[in-house]
């Protein structure tokens, strides 16, 4: 019976704990964690008061008024002697550069003489003839005008074979001489003008000339000049003075007028490009035809403005306006009022003070 009643004791606790009527622990809820509020962060930049100056560059290009480059017309021969270098100033008519002559010089000066020797050949034989024809005047004078006539023809036509013959020796002498000096004159470089030698070719030994090869570049050295073709030529003014960059260099250079350069004036107008021109102050031989230039020049300015960066600007619903950061953290705007834009900085003309902070992009 005492087991039983055991048993059956055992059977009821189970039943109980399944069905969830025993007391259990007892459990709680975890508490909500609160974090505290975070501002957001923003780029910002101050709204400061300054100068603003918007600038444009003006592209150039280097034209000499004058250059020659020079080359030999003829290929293959030696050269012989070089006379200049870069930077020496030279006069025309100048010898600059000479090839290998061998024996030209000698033949001109051999068929000069043989000119001059003919020359002569030919004045005494007209001295001859004048004697010749008084002799046979005296001789023939008292046999007749007829006997007369027929001796001084004869007399004058054998002078005039012989001056025939020396005229045609004279011809072939001055021939071959025209020809020694075209050689020469191809064999030879002069100056064709007053001027300043720019670029003159480097030769080593057993160098030889090419018709397609340029051996020295005379630049005229009272004038250099910069070329622009731009809008912008209604701003600039005969001897107005602007700093030129060409080459890492930078050149000043004085605004000069069509007229002054002795061209013929051309026609402009409003917002189509015109031509410009700009003479150094001072001639430089370190530029070539079409080296580039450029500068800048103002085209508005403002002094003592309050400034801010142009990204700090925005536009809302048609009006201009700039956030900024309130006071408790959260991001606002504020209607502003803006002038000239120079760079990345643009003008406040009302809407801030000087020392407010915007945000930026």
């Amino acid at each position: 019976m005492k087991r039983k009643s055991m048993a059956l004791l055992a059977i009821l606790c189970l039943t109980l704990t399944g069905c969830g009527l025993l007391p259990q622990e007892e459990s709680f809820r975890t508490a909500p964690i609160i974090r505290e509020y975070q501002r957001e962060e923003f780029k910002l930049a101050a709204c400061t008061r300054g100068d603003l100056s918007l600038t444009r560059a003006v592209s150039c290009v280097y034209v000499p008024v004058r250059t020659e480059s020079l080359k030999f017309p003829i290929s293959g021969i030696s050269f012989d002697e070089f006379y200049v270098k870069a930077g020496d100033a030279v006069t025309e008519g100048q010898l600059l550069v000479q090839l290998d002559l061998s024996d030209i010089e000698q033949q001109i000066e051999a068929n000069g003489r043989q000119i001059e020797r003919i020359t002569v050949q030919i004045q005494h034989l007209e001295q001859d003839r004048e004697l010749a024809l008084e002799r046979v005047g005296i001789e023939c004078e008292t046999a007749g005008a007829e006997a007369l006539r027929e001796a001084r023809e004869n007399v004058n036509r054998s002078f005039d074979a012989q001056r025939q013959s020396l005229e045609d020796a004279l011809d072939i002498a001055r021939l071959r001489l025209a020809d020694y000096q075209r050689q020469l004159g191809e064999r030879q470089l002069r100056a064709p003008m007053d001027g300043t030698v720019t670029y003159a070719r480097r030769v080593a030994k057993g160098d030889v000339s090419s018709l397609t090869e340029r051996v020295v570049t005379i630049a005229d050295s009272t004038l250099s000049l910069f070329r622009s073709e731009t809008d912008l030529w209604d701003r600039f003014e005969p001897g107005q003075l602007v700093m030129i960059t060409s080459r890492k260099v930078d050149y000043e250079a004085v605004v000069m007028s069509e007229e002054e350069l002795g061209l013929e004036p051309k026609p402009k107008e409003a917002g189509k490009k015109a031509y410009v021109y700009f003479a150094l102050t001072e001639p430089t031989f370190d530029l070539e035809d079409n080296d580039r230039g450029s500068f800048s020049i103002e085209l508005d300015s403002r002094q003592n403005v309050l400034r801010v960066p142009v990204s700090a600007i925005s536009t809302i619903n048609g009006e201009t306006v700039v956030y900024y950061q309130n006071d408790e953290g959260m991001k606002a705007y504020k209607n502003v009022t803006v002038g000239l834009e120079a760079g990345d900085l643009i003008e406040v003309i009302s809407g801030l003070e000087e020392g407010d902070l915007v945000i930026v992009n």
